[in-house]
C-alpha cells in the first residue's frame, strides 16, 4: 500500500485484462471551455513518414527508419524511457528518438497525421479522436497505475460530494479528466463541462498541486508524480485512482501508434511494440534504477525515493490480448459518460482503433 493509499494491484487485479496522458479537442467539450496546458510539443521537429516497409533483413537502416514517440514526462513513462536508455530498441535494430512534449500540442493530432510514429496513454483519451476519424491504433497495454483524484486533506464524503466543485486538470481531454468521469458518472455526477455539475478548471500541469494547496480548486485529477505531491507533502488525500473501484483499469496506458506505420510498415511497428514491451517488463524488480534514469537523465521532475516508490505502485505485465480484451468494456462504459456521439458503435469504435501486429502475448 502506497502512503497515499493506493492498494498495489494483487495477484487477482493482475490477472485481470489491464486498461489503459494526453490532449486533443473533444467535441461537446472544447467548446465548453478554452485554454488549456497540457503537456505537449513539437520539440525535436518533425520526422518524415517513409513509404511502405519493403522487407529484407531486420537490421538494415534503410527498413528501420527513424520513429518518433512523443512523451510527456509522467513516471509511467518508464517503458520509452527504459527502452531508449537500456539499449532495447537499438538492439532491436531501432533509431527511436524520445520527444518531450512542450507547450500545448494536440498530441493525438501530431500522433494521427504522422508528425510522431508513436505515444502512450490510456485508451479513453484517444477515443473521441478516433471516433472523429484521427489514424491511430491501439497496439499494447503497458502498465497499469499512474492516475489520481487527489483532494484536501479536509474532505470529507467520497465522490458524490464532489457535486458543483472545481477539479484541476491538465487538459479538458486529458487521461485522468476521461477516467474520473467515470467516476464522478457511477456518483451521478455527469461530467461533461457543459451539464456544470462540475467545474473542469485547466491549469498548466506544474501548478496543479499548488493550487490545490492554496486552495484554489476543490481537487485535482491527474497522473504521477503531480498527482502524488499533495499526498507526499501532508495536505492532500487521494479520493479516487485508477487502481481500485470499479472503474479500475487494467492498462493505464497503451501504446498508441500512427495508422500508416500499422498499415504500411507492420514488421517495423511490431519491433517497436516488442521493445517499447520488454521495457516496460523491465521495470519490475528494477524500480530504484529506473527512477535514477528518470530523474539523472531530467525525463521526470522529482527525487529518486519517490519515483521508486511510485514505479513500485504500478503493475507492469504489458500485453496485447489483455488490451484488446479491456476495449471493448471500456468503451460502452466510456460512451455512457456522454463524450462519445450518441450514434457511436462501441465494437465498431474498438475494431477500429485497435491492431494485434500478430503478437499473441
Amino acid at each position: 500500500m502506497l502512503p497515499s493509499g493506493a492498494v498495489l494491484a494483487d495477484e487477482s487485479i493482475e490477472q485481470q485484462p489491464r486498461a489503459v496522458s494526453r490532449r486533443t479537442l473533444i467535441t461537446g467539450v472544447a467548446a465548453a471551455a478554452l485554454g488549456g496546458l497540457v503537456v505537449g510539443g513539437a520539440a525535436g521537429g518533425l520526422i518524415g513518414r517513409s513509404s511502405a516497409w519493403q522487407g529484407g533483413s531486420a537490421g538494415s537502416a534503410s527498413q528501420n527508419r527513424p520513429l518518433s514517440i512523443i512523451y510527456g514526462g509522467d513516471v509511467c513513462d518508464a517503458p520509452s524511457i527504459v527502452a531508449k536508455e537500456k539499449g532495447f530498441f537499438a538492439e532491436a535494430g531501432l533509431d527511436v528518438t524520445l520527444h518531450r512534449t512542450v507547450g500545448d500540442e494536440d498530441i493525438k493530432a501530431a500522433v494521427g497525421s504522422g508528425q510522431y510514429d508513436a505515444s502512450s496513454g490510456i485508451f479513453y483519451s484517444w477515443l473521441k479522436p478516433v471516433e472523429e476519424g484521427q489514424n491511430v491504433k491501439f497496439v499494447a497495454g503497458l502498465h497499469a497505475g499512474c492516475l489520481r483524484l487527489v483532494v484536501p486533506k479536509t474532505f470529507t464524503g467520497e465522490v458524490a460530494a464532489l457535486k458543483g466543485a472545481t477539479i484541476g486538470i491538465p487538459s479538458l481531454s486529458s487521461s485522468a479528466t476521461m477516467f474520473f468521469s467515470m467516476d464522478l458518472l457511477d456518483a451521478g455526477i455527469n461530467p461533461l463541462p457543459e451539464a456544470k455539475q462540475v467545474k473542469w478548471k485547466v491549469l498548466d500541469p506544474s501548478t496543479l498541486a499548488d493550487a490545490l494547496r492554496r486552495g484554489q480548486v476543490d481537487a485535482i485529477a491527474t497522473s504521477d508524480p503531480i498527482a502524488y505531491r499533495p499526498v507526499l507533502d501532508g495536505y492532500g488525500v487521494e479520493l479516487a485512482s485508477n487502481m481500485s473501484g470499479m472503474n479500475r483499469q487494467a492498462y493505464c496506458c497503451c501504446t498508441a501508434l500512427n495508422g500508416d506505420l500499422v498499415k504500411n510498415e507492420e514488421p517495423l511497428a511490431r519491433k517497436l511494440i516488442e521493445a517499447w514491451a520488454r521495457g516496460s517488463r523491465y521495470v519490475a524488480g528494477h524500480e530504484k534504477e529506473v527512477a535514477r534514469i528518470e530523474v539523472d537523465k531530467k525525463y521526470v521532475a522529482g527525487d529518486v525515493a519517490t519515483i521508486t516508490k511510485l514505479l513500485q505502485g504500478y503493475v507492469w505485465k504489458p500485453s496485447v490480448t489483455q488490451l484488446k480484451a479491456s476495449l471493448l468494456p471500456g468503451i460502452e462504459k466510456f460512451k455512457k459518460t456522454g463524450y462519445l456521439g450518441s450514434s457511436a458503435d462501441p465494437q465498431q469504435l474498438a475494431d477500429q482503433a485497435f491492431r494485434t501486429l500478430g503478437i499473441g502475448w
